[in-house]
């Protein structure tokens, strides 16, 4: 038997746009082979029958600094004036310092694996490539956006990332890659004018990917629309820090190609789940359908990250998804935007589960994957191996013996 080789039978795949149920996923050599109609299966082949559960394409997560992954930080300087008064607070902090003594190594591995358990196979790592290129190919559970124009943000005290916003949008322009920038990340006047500034510089355009945008006035969402760049919004970070967030309703009635992040874990999101939630619950106030939230971390961010093969359950896209046994069987969308941790029943990247029930076991075993057991919120469950040596590393490093808020699992 070929270990990458097999399917997934009688579930509900739920994309952006349709469900369709009843069907099910042939996998060979990580990517999805065929779709399956209903009560299709191929004979003799290592076979996965879901019983009708959700199947969604395996989520993407629009923004993330991994090596923030650590406790949530919200000082008395709450609701900040901009990045840069919450920045100040985070380094003075204790909890910054007591962040400096886990390694850099385990510090991605403990964000990568805070995505995983939410059901994220792609993240945005926001962060120059020298700092994150030593863990693009390793062996993350999360696959990291492999490349892409930076800048930090636009304003006068802005971090040195990349060769300014020309060059870079340039670049990532001439190569076909997105070009990501915090974009009014605050209420002071620098800001406010920080998309209009961007733009005289010739760098908002197609390729470009807004984080935030706090500030943005209605002009500069119809110039956003007009240059066809796309927005990521981070909705429970923003109320941490800022106590507000994306005019999200506007920007939904221009178009906008709007997608979902998590931002990094210290700053107030436990996980893209949350986010999530907070998502629909936005949309459904907006006046637009549930299935909004799910092409946000789906079809939207693999269209603004120029990823043609993700996002999607269609024959020849890389086998990721996320299975979910959801509170609302017969309205997936519902149920994505209301999940919880213990929900999420399984995660396979490029082919391979990476994390999933405890009932798991004999698939794992009979690809050769190895594994730990933990307890998610009372759920058991399995994960890729090196997750608890991971958290026994960095106890010690720390000198803590309590779960992350953002990581409840205990092991087994």
């Amino acid at each position: 038997m070929n270990p990458q080789d097999w399917q997934i039978t009688n579930a509900t795949l739920a994309t952006g746009d349709s469900v369709e149920n009843m069907a099910g996923l042939h996998i060979v050599d990580g990517k999805i082979q065929t779709v399956l109609g209903g009560g299709e299966e191929i004979p003799e082949l290592l076979n996965l029958n879901l019983h009708g559960l959700s199947v969604f394409p395996g989520f993407v997560n629009g923004h993330d600094s991994l090596l923030a992954s650590y406790e949530a930080f919200r000082g008395d300087g709450a609701p900040y004036l901009n990045w840069l008064a919450y920045d100040n607070q985070l380094k003075a902090s204790q909890l910054f310092k007591e962040r400096m003594l886990v390694g850099v190594e385990d510090l991605y591995r403990l964000g990568a694996v805070r995505n995983l358990i939410a059901g994220v196979t792609t993240v945005v790592d926001h962060i120059p490539h020298f700092v994150r290129q030593p863990f693009q190919d390793s062996s993350l559970p999360v696959r990291l956006l492999p490349d892409y124009g930076i800048s930090h943000s636009i304003c006068s005290y802005s971090l040195d990332w990349g060769d300014g916003p020309r060059a870079e949008y340039e670049k990532a322009a001439a190569a076909g890659i997105p070009y990501i920038t915090h974009i009014a990340e605050g209420f002071d006047p620098e800001s406010k004018n920080s998309l209009r500034r961007l733009d005289k510089e010739g760098a908002l355009g197609e390729h470009t990917v807004l984080v935030h945008g706090l500030s943005l006035s209605p002009a500069d969402l119809d110039l956003i629309a007009e240059r066809g760049a796309s927005l990521v919004w981070c909705p429970v970070s923003n109320q941490s820090l800022y106590e507000a967030t994306l005019p999200l309703a506007e920007a939904l009635k221009r178009e906008i190609n709007v997608c979902l992040g998590s931002d990094a874990a210290m700053f107030g999101s436990p996980n893209l789940l949350a986010d999530l939630k907070m998502a629909g619950e936005a949309i459904a106030e907006a006046g637009f359908g549930l299935d909004t939230a799910l092409s946000m971390v789906t079809t939207n961010a693999a269209r603004a990250m120029r990823l043609s093969d993700t996002g999607t359950l269609a024959a020849g896209a890389t086998a990721d998804f996320v299975v979910l046994k959801g509170k609302y069987p017969r309205d997936p969308h519902r149920s994505l935007v209301e999940a919880e941790l213990s929900e999420i029943y399984l995660v396979v990247r490029d082919g391979q589960p990476l994390y999933g029930e405890e009932l798991f076991e004999k698939i794992f075993s009979e690809m050769g994957l190895l594994f730990d057991r933990i307890s998610v919120k009372g759920s058991r469950k399995i994960v890729t191996a090196g997750t608890k040596k991971l958290l026994e590393s960095i106890r010690a490093a720390v000198g803590r013996s309590d779960d992350f808020y953002f990581l409840p699992q205990t092991a087994i």
